[in-house]
């Protein structure tokens, strides 16, 4: 007689499976509500191409980072999908990824420290072989896996479809090491890979808060172009760029002013912006008149700047 009861009860307190789909099916239903909104929204905005033609449209680890709204956004941070779609529908001049050496020498694609933060692994890839690495599906939770089947790829297929372009574009390489005793190692294992494709090196940028690894970079190709990562102080940032001799810093939009990216760029330094999602945060970005901007709506900036 208990066991009967245990039994009915659960069955009562179970969900049914048709409960769990209708909410799925809701939610689908006001994501594309919302994005059909935000869309004619952005439709009615100028973009008239009036900014400086000269600022480079980088996309930010692809085609920017997952996004709910304005734009939707469902592909993974340096993706291969993200990126061809910055490259090949958004009209970029180039891409910003972050790239991490495999305890094997294998450069890969990854924005955070930890695989179990954006994707099915678990550990850190440098200290991985490749081959456990390679592959790994990216997660994101519901609202963005099941519109990709993205996994983790090498910066060499990404090399190899570039290759297919009829111009090679601009490559912009957030450093991703956190051991400085294997700052020599990745130097040489990026640059090696780099030499192979034959990609030139006014094409590639290397951007790293520390100095170091840049050195480091530095001392396996002379003519490698090195920015400093600016943290919360711009201008502390930008003297340790000078006194370090490096080509220049990247620096969060939101975080500095027109004058202080001018006065960087009297000095020598290229400035290049990163983050702007929405028109106005690119308009205020475009203003500073950088070098270039890493943007998470290629698009909308896209559609300020003109062809």
């Amino acid at each position: 007689m208990g066991l009967s009861l245990c039994m009915n009860f659960t069955k009562q307190t179970s969900r049914p499976s048709f409960l769990k789909s209708k909410k799925a099916t809701l939610l689908l239903l006001v994501l594309g509500i919302l994005t059909l909104a935000v869309s004619l929204y952005n439709l009615l905005q100028e973009g008239d191409g009036k900014y400086a033609k000269g600022i480079l449209v980088i996309g930010h680890a692809g085609s920017g980072f997952f996004s709910p709204i304005n734009p939707y956004n469902p592909l993974p941070a340096n993706s291969m999908a993200s990126i061809v779609q910055a490259m090949e529908e958004d009209g970029a001049d180039g891409v910003e990824v972050d790239v991490h050496v495999s305890q094997d020498g294998v450069p890969i694609l990854y924005h955070d420290t930890s695989l179990e933060t954006m994707s099915e692994g678990t550990g850190m890839i440098e200290q991985l072989p490749a081959a456990e690495v390679v592959g790994l599906k990216y997660k994101g939770g519901i609202l963005y896996d099941l519109f990709h089947d993205e996994r983790l790829v090498t910066l060499e297929a990404v090399l190899q479809r570039f290759q297919t372009y009829p111009e090679l574009p601009y490559l912009h390489i957030d450093v991703r090491n956190h051991d400085a005793t294997r700052n020599t190692f990745y130097a040489q294992s990026v640059l090696q890979l780099l030499r192979q494709y034959k990609y030139p090196q006014e094409k590639i940028a290397f951007i790293y808060p520390n100095a170091d690894i840049l050195h480091a970079i530095r001392e396996q190709e002379p003519q490698a172009i090195l920015f400093l990562d600016a943290g919360d102080d711009f201008e502390v940032t930008v003297q340790e760029a000078l006194n370090q001799k490096l080509d220049g810093v990247t620096a969060n939009g939101k975080k500095v002013n027109k004058e202080q990216v001018q006065r960087a760029r009297q000095q020598g330094l290229q400035i290049m912006l990163f983050g702007g999602k929405s028109g106005s945060s690119i308009r205020k970005m475009l203003e500073m008149e950088p070098n270039g901007i890493q943007v998470n709506n290629m698009k909308r900036m896209r559609a300020l700047v003109g062809e």
